[in-house]
């Protein structure tokens, strides 16, 4: 595959640093999230959250690069920020470790805080995710047209999430995440959120519902699911998050919103762009009178999916529409395929145009997130 432009991923990820949490249980109590060596039963630094009986490993979120299945993974994982890649800590590390995979750029979501979406104590959250953000904030202010963060918007709460959006543009932010399933009670085609897509549209900022960040732990899949059918039928979720949006007429209202499915790959798209169409032609009564064309129009005029390593997503990148697919490699997670993105890219771009391969890994996240490439190009060695 050529090698004549530049390559951005648009689905990586932050570890949050401890002096995130930090002070969150003086403020909170037993109802803030908690960093703890060696929970019950477990060895290591994990950060348990009140909702959720599991804890989480934190070094698990930033070993990319090494194998799950090895002994000294599992004891690396241990020491949770201590043995994390370093350029997960540290922005200027972050841009070496970059130029090792052949890219040199990031739109980064969180880890730790995909699980805070799911908090049910508002009050935590917010305080939570403006932590986060102010965090974030900083750490891509070292090179920020080459490390772009997501902050995240404490939605149901519209308000809340509107003005914490205006506060972090404010600090340089162009990337926001919300949940990528709302609700069930209150689901995104709910009029109660026409104020935020409003706002969002006006601000001209893509919002981002990536993989894990439900506003209900388990993103509104069924309970009688075991962990199998939960990662192998995930997208159940955001389909239903895409098919409310297009359908309750959002996207019809508010034709210049842009909104990214991150990690959700991209081989089921096309199917359920035509299937969509069809259960809209059967049931057209079910669909808000705003929505005057087919469904899939409403994707490809203000929808993104993301992919990794999706070969059938690039197969019937006709049928999503090429300039609705960006690539990102999901560094730092230990399923990631840094450093070895130039490789994986040359299978899956085999035959692909070279129009259609830059479009999809450079030319799509420089339009959507206005990058400034003679700023990148200007940051790069030699």
């Amino acid at each position: 595959m050529p090698r004549d432009h530049l390559y951005y991923s648009c689905d990586s990820h932050f570890v949050e640093a401890p002096e995130v949490f930090a002070g969150l249980e003086a403020e909170f109590g037993e109802r803030a999230p908690l960093i703890v060596q060696d929970p019950p039963g477990r060895e290591g630094i994990y950060v348990v959250f009140p909702h959720m009986q599991t804890p989480i490993a934190v070094g698990r979120f930033g070993i990319a690069g090494a194998r799950l299945d090895l002994p000294e993974t599992q004891e690396r994982m241990k020491h949770g920020w201590e043995q994390i890649n370093p350029g997960v800590r540290d922005p200027a590390a972050r841009l070496e470790e970059q130029l090792q995979d052949g890219i040199v750029g990031e739109v980064m979501y969180p880890s730790i805080n995909m699980l805070a979406f799911s908090h049910p104590d508002r009050e935590v959250v917010q305080a939570i995710f403006e932590r986060h953000n102010d965090w974030v904030a900083d750490y891509q202010s070292h090179a920020p047209e080459r490390l772009i963060g997501a902050a995240c918007l404490p939605l149901p709460d519209v308000a809340e999430s509107i003005a914490e959006m205006h506060r972090m543009i404010g600090k340089g932010m162009r990337a926001f995440a919300i949940p990528c399933t709302a609700p069930p009670d209150l689901p995104y085609s709910d009029a109660h959120y026409e104020p935020f897509w409003s706002a969002a549209e006006d601000a001209g900022v893509p919002l981002s519902l990536h993989i894990f960040c439900g506003a209900e732990w388990g993103m509104s899949l069924p309970a009688h699911w075991n962990e199998v059918s939960a990662y192998a039928l995930a997208l159940a979720g955001v389909a239903w998050s895409a098919e409310t949006l297009i359908t309750s007429g959002v996207f019809a209202r508010h034709p210049k919103l842009q909104v990214v499915f991150a990690e959700w790959e991209t081989g089921w798209v096309a199917h359920w762009l035509e299937r969509l169409d069809h259960a809209a032609y059967r049931v057209r009564g079910q669909c808000s009178p705003d929505m005057t064309e087919e469904p899939s129009h409403y994707f490809r005029q203000n929808c993104f999916v993301t992919f990794e390593d999706d070969a059938i997503g690039i197969r019937t990148r006709d049928l999503i529409g090429v300039d609705r697919m960006l690539w990102g490699n999901d560094y730092p997670h230990h399923d990631s395929i840094w450093p070895n993105s130039m490789p994986v890219l040359d299978r899956l771009m085999e035959g692909v145009p070279d129009a259609e391969e830059r479009l999809m890994t450079w030319d799509g996240v420089v339009r959507l997130y206005g990058i400034d490439e003679a700023k990148v190009r200007a940051s790069l060695p030699g």
